[in-house]
């Protein structure tokens, strides 16, 4: 049974259908340079990165934006073929870095399956709460400060303080990445990891509703008749 492969933002039926959704709606979908604008690919190529196992140092002060460029453009790249493609991320201070979404994907980190195990305690919630916000009308997107109609064209975010900021902090308390233990269903049916110990589940929830400030950002998806 495939299991989902969960970020903050969404959740994907399977780590094959993340990886086939940045291919084909983003790594072939731009044209080579051209910055990957404020929204849905920006959220999820931000979520992914997340669990880089280098994420620090591939983020440093904060991501500017993406964009994808022809691998044999890379240093120690020129021998690939002229057909493929990677996503490079810029980083606020203008430095730019290279990394692989399905490195991420295919083989995550502890710390990895730590944070998608604290975005799937939340994903109820999420949904619940943007419906609660949307019940009374639109809502005006964090980056842009235009009104979202609906709610299918809302994407949850953490600005201030970011996803890496809230878990990490979380996890400082509670003995680090490795202290915290998932599964994915022990063997039975399950859709999703999740935390282990459900006193620390419970604590999670907590301290999400206590220091996380999630806002919306307007995504690609038009209005539904």
């Amino acid at each position: 049974m495939a299991i989902p492969f969960v970020i903050p933002s969404r959740t994907f039926s399977s780590r094959t259908a993340a990886k086939n959704y940045i291919r084909d709606e983003i790594l072939h979908a731009y044209p080579v340079g051209q910055r990957i604008p404020e929204g849905t690919h920006h959220t999820v190529l931000s979520d992914v990165l997340e669990l880089h196992p280098n994420a620090s140092e591939k983020i440093g002060p904060g991501v500017e934006y993406f964009y994808v460029e022809e691998t044999w453009r890379l240093p120690g790249k020129e021998a690939v073929g002229k057909d493929q493609r990677a996503i490079l991320v810029v980083r606020t201070d203008g430095e730019q870095r290279d990394w692989s979404y399905r490195h991420v994907i295919d083989s995550p980190t502890t710390a990895a399956n730590v944070k998608s195990a604290l975005a799937f305690a939340l994903e109820s919630g999420r949904l619940e709460r943007r419906d609660a916000d949307f019940s009374a009308g639109p809502v005006t997107c964090a980056l842009t400060g235009q009104l979202i109609a609906q709610k299918h064209q809302a994407d949850t975010r953490h600005l201030d303080p970011t996803w890496h900021e809230l878990t990490s902090g979380f996890v400082e308390i509670h003995g680090g990445w490795d202290a915290i233990e998932t599964h994915s269903g022990n063997g039975g049916i399950f859709v999703g990891r999740d935390i282990e110990d459900l006193e620390l589940k419970d604590a999670w929830l907590s301290y999400y509703s206590t220091h996380a400030n999630p806002v919306y950002v307007k995504n690609e998806q038009p209005e539904r008749l």
